[in-house]
């Protein structure tokens, strides 16, 4: 690896610019060779990043890479940051909120006014307001709850349900600001999605896969009562389960662990069925894989709700 690039790699560990490389004296026949040579990644003409991190990073973080270089080629050609705001999935992305599903395009708005354009991997969408918009690390950035609205908008309400539950839970939006920005002009691609999203979204659940648990449920017109506690008939709590059936004593929990590495864990959930069984309860576990079979998962709770059924019959 050529020093100056091991030494501008350090000190933008988030990517460069072709511009950072000229200004350490860096030619473009030594870029071209620190490309050739798999050092550097390409991922526009003037945007490149450690290729070793790249292919070590999950889709996110390669999103959340991408987004900070072109947005820092942005600057560098002279763009004014304050007309452009990172939006959508690449605002969430930076701002630490959690997103669902795969997109290889930087997402931007304008701001305030302006056409949108679309080429070389950065899609530039309709203008936000300027209130819309803040700082992430002196960068612009639209606003969480409109960016998650925006990812309805985009990607569908699954992946706006993640987003918008990640900033609930973290406190980086409100139910109100979700609800208030549904009627903004920039979001009439899609508004039911956007609508939907701000109704669903709930931050006491704790993860993206209890969010896409929660959107499956909506989609099967199953209705439940999140993050509910289990007491036994002394008072003391025995669990907390992620989703109730409402009106049942059927339980779901979403497990996102593909295995079980620690025994001892493996061995204090069984525990904690065996006990929640014993007071009554009928247990759901849905996996990952689960999510992606409607059917399955639907079968499974009727069949639960069969079981408990016969050990409470009306």
């Amino acid at each position: 690896m050529d020093e100056r690039v091991r030494r501008l790699l350090e000190a933008h560990p988030d990517g460069l610019t072709t511009a950072d490389l000229h200004r350490a004296g860096v030619s473009d026949t030594v870029i071209r060779s620190q490309v050739a040579a798999g050092v550097l990644l390409r991922l526009r003409r003037e945007v490149l990043v450690d290729r070793q991190v790249w292919e070590a990073s999950p889709p996110w973080e390669r999103h959340r890479l991408r987004a900070l270089a072109v947005a820092g080629s942005l600057t560098s050609l002279g763009t004014d940051p304050g007309r452009v705001a990172l939006s959508h999935r690449s605002a969430l992305v930076v701002q630490g909120l959690d997103v669902h599903g795969r997109d290889d395009e930087v997402h931007a708005s304008r701001v305030g006014c302006g056409r949108g354009h679309r080429s070389g991997g950065l899609w530039v969408h309709a203008p936000v307001p300027a209130e819309q918009v803040t700082e992430e690390d002196g960068m612009p950035v639209v606003r969480p709850a409109l960016a998650c609205l925006q990812e309805a908008v985009v990607h569908g309400a699954e992946c706006g349900l993640v987003a918008a539950d990640s900033a609930l839970r973290v406190g980086a939006a409100t139910r109100d600001e979700l609800s208030s920005a549904v009627d903004l002009s920039c979001l009439r691609r899609d508004r039911p999605a956007a609508r939907l999203v701000a109704d669903l979204a709930d931050g006491s659940r704790e993860s993206a896969g209890e969010s896409r648990t929660a959107w499956l449920l909506h989609l099967l017109d199953i209705a439940v009562e999140c993050q509910v506690e289990i007491h036994d008939p002394a008072g003391w709590l025995v669990a907390r389960s992620d989703f109730r059936v409402r009106g049942t004593n059927v339980l779901i929990e979403f497990d996102g662990r593909v295995k079980y590495d620690d025994r001892d864990v493996l061995v204090a959930e069984k525990l904690r069925e065996d006990r929640l069984r014993e007071l009554g309860y009928e247990v759901v576990r849905l996996t990952w894989a689960d999510l992606a079979k409607p059917g399955l998962v639907r079968a499974k709770i009727r069949e639960a709700l069969q079981r408990a059924s016969l050990r409470h019959p009306a």
